[in-house]
């Protein structure tokens, strides 16, 4: 028996530590993001104010000058701007309304500013006076959403006088009057959420926060805006009524939240949340949030709000200060201790810099070394170029050259008309091969010093081609064909069209070299959407070896070191094709000669091109 008796005793515990586990939905670290949240729109409250306030100057201004007919329209949006914003200001947009004709002679209008000013007392904290003057109005000359406010009104001012009057302690009569009031509410709503809200802030009045609690909870979430904010307040009072203090506190920061964001300085929910913070020994939050009500606590004179303020602020205060004081203390510690572990480490510290500056500077000097050696190297390296340039510069220039000399010594002989013209042809020859030579090294340099300029124009692809293939004709082997195979006929493009047929000369000519038996062709086709077009060069001839299909296009370099020229033609093409944005390669896997693909890209004219060649035109025209 007693081991029966310890095993339900201890049943009995799990069961009550599990209902109180139980008792608040909301963990703390939910409440540290609300409060995270609300902390942000604090920091932007004045923003929030700002924006109210220039919607108050701005209907003051439209009040102040619009027509007669208009002024009372007008006087009504101004109160509606100032109402939950300042009391004074809001009372003032009604006085103006009770001072027009149109006040004097319509009863209707009369029991709207009568509403409403009672509305804006209650809100003031002067309930006496705001019941006084809602029990002066007969509710059936009001609209129906007008009763619905003359009745909530009835009941707010109500429960706050009895609060007054009974010590928080509502006697029979008095709770059957407020019975009344709520069924009056909520006899006037249509279902949905205001509804729903009544009902629930009924439920808590009668001490059933449970009812409230169930008839709202699964809401909650899917809802939004004013009667979000307002559920969040009758939540919050049905959970402190369940002693749910961490519910208490989340469904107050809540409501503060949407209240600060609509710019309602009446602060419905903050002096409860300050003190459930309080209570539960949040104090910077407490004290934080109570500065925020004494900041606007003119703004509305609420007589419920300066008791609030002037019942915790000492109490808060000094708690405040003395929490203050003992974060100072042990900022100090740490700081102190901070110091201490400060000279630790500066001691370790000058040991591990002085091994880093040694280390440091031992590495430096094997970089510098290094860095001499690669000088050293690039120097060495630009100096083999440089002799093998003027080695090939020499003898490409002066074979040309003593060629030409020759044949023109030859020439002052007296010669048949034949071997004149032979001769004829040998100079011309070698004056076109000295030519060439030196129009390489010519826009080698200027290609590398930046200074190569393009001429872009419409051309004819086909007659470009056709013109090249004419004229490359003379360099075949006896039995070699050249031909032109296009992709498709009368394309046009924009580009450098000398530049263009400059590459082509020369990968038709190497072509027409190292080709002795079969056939060239030149293949043209537009690539990648009409954007680009692609060149294709195709020989029988030698081939390139795949090893060397990069180093061909570098400057001097060439796959016969004895066969003529400066190794510069494909490093020239290389240049070209990249600086009009295209590219020329070696395709490997063609292996029964040599096929070059030289791809350039359709020119398109800025405006600013469009522009300069406007102008050349018309300079043309003048």
């Amino acid at each position: 028996m007693p081991i029966v008796r310890t095993i339900l005793l201890l049943l009995l515990m799990n069961i009550t530590l599990s209902i109180f586990a139980q008792e608040d939905t909301h963990s703390k670290k939910e409440i540290e993001e609300v409060l995270i949240e609300l902390d942000s729109v604090i920091a932007q409250k004045k923003h929030y104010q700002t924006l109210r306030q220039m919607r108050a100057d701005s209907l003051e201004q439209i009040v102040n000058s619009c027509h007669v007919d208009d002024y009372v329209d007008k006087c009504k949006e101004l109160y509606r701007a100032l109402s939950y914003y300042d009391g004074r200001q809001a009372l003032n947009a009604l006085q103006r309304i009770q001072n027009t004709e149109d006040y004097v002679s319509d009863p209707n209008l009369q029991a709207w500013v009568k509403l409403n000013a009672s509305i804006t007392y209650g809100i003031m904290g002067l309930y006496h006076k705001a019941d006084n003057l809602a029990a002066s109005i007969s509710p059936s000359i009001l609209s129906k959403k007008e009763q619905l406010h003359y009745y909530q009104t009835r009941q707010h001012n109500y429960e706050k006088i009895a609060e007054y009057m009974a010590d928080i302690r509502i006697v029979t009569d008095e709770e059957k009057q407020m019975v009344a009031l709520y069924d009056s509410i909520i006899s006037h709503l249509p279902d949905g959420n205001e509804k729903d809200i009544a009902t629930a802030n009924k439920e808590v009045y009668l001490n059933h926060p449970e009812n409230a609690i169930q008839m709202l909870e699964e809401k909650y979430p899917k809802t939004a805006g004013t009667d979000r904010c307002r559920m969040s307040m009758v939540l919050a009072f049905a959970s402190k009524q369940m002693n749910h203090n961490l519910d208490y506190i989340y469904y107050l920061a809540k409501t503060s939240v949407c209240n600060l964001k609509n710019g309602n300085t009446t602060y419905e929910a903050l002096p409860h949340l300050v003190h459930a913070l309080y209570d539960e020994g949040d104090i910077e939050h407490a004290y934080a949030y109570l500065m925020c009500t004494m900041e606007d606590a003119n703004a509305y004179p609420s007589r419920r709000l300066a008791l609030d303020v002037s019942k915790y602020f000492p109490v808060i205060n000094t708690a405040y200060i003395a929490h203050q004081k003992n974060l100072a203390r042990s900022e100090r510690m740490k700081h102190n201790l901070l110091i201490i572990t400060f000279i630790l480490l500066a001691l370790a510290l000058v040991v591990v810099f002085f091994l880093g500056w040694r280390q440091k500077n031992m590495a430096k000097e094997r970089k510098r070394a290094n860095q001499l050696q690669k000088a050293l190297d690039r120097a060495a390296m630009a100096d083999r170029i440089k002799t093998v340039f003027i080695q090939n510069m020499r003898h490409e220039i002066r074979t040309p050259l003593n060629a030409i000399m020759g044949f023109a010594q030859l020439m002052s002989n007296d010669l048949s008309d034949e071997e004149r013209d032979l001769y004829n042809g040998y100079i011309q020859e070698s004056n076109d091969q000295l030519l060439s030579t030196l129009d390489d090294i010519i826009d080698v340099s200027n290609m590398e010093v930046g200074t190569f300029n393009f001429h872009f124009e419409e051309m004819d692809i086909d007659e470009l081609c056709q013109s090249y293939i004419e004229n490359n004709k003379s360099l075949l082997q006896p039995g070699v064909e050249l031909v032109y195979d296009p992709q498709e006929k009368g394309m046009t493009f924009c580009s450098d069209k000398n530049r263009i047929g400059q590459v082509l000369h020369n990968l038709i000519s190497n072509a027409c070299k190292n080709t002795i038996s079969g056939k060239i062709t030149l293949t043209v086709a537009h690539y990648i959407d009409r954007e680009k077009l692609q060149f294709v060069v195709t020989d029988t001839g030698t081939g390139v070896p795949p090893e060397k299909a990069e180093v061909i296009f570098e400057h001097f370099e060439k796959i016969d070191h004895y066969s003529p020229g400066l190794g510069l033609g494909l490093y020239v093409c290389r240049l070209i094709a990249r600086a009009l944005g295209g590219d020329i390669y070696l395709d490997t896997t063609y292996t029964n000669g040599a096929r070059f693909v030289f791809t350039v890209p359709n020119y398109i004219p800025s405006s600013e091109d469009e522009e300069e060649k406007h102008l050349e035109l018309l300079e043309i025209e003048a």
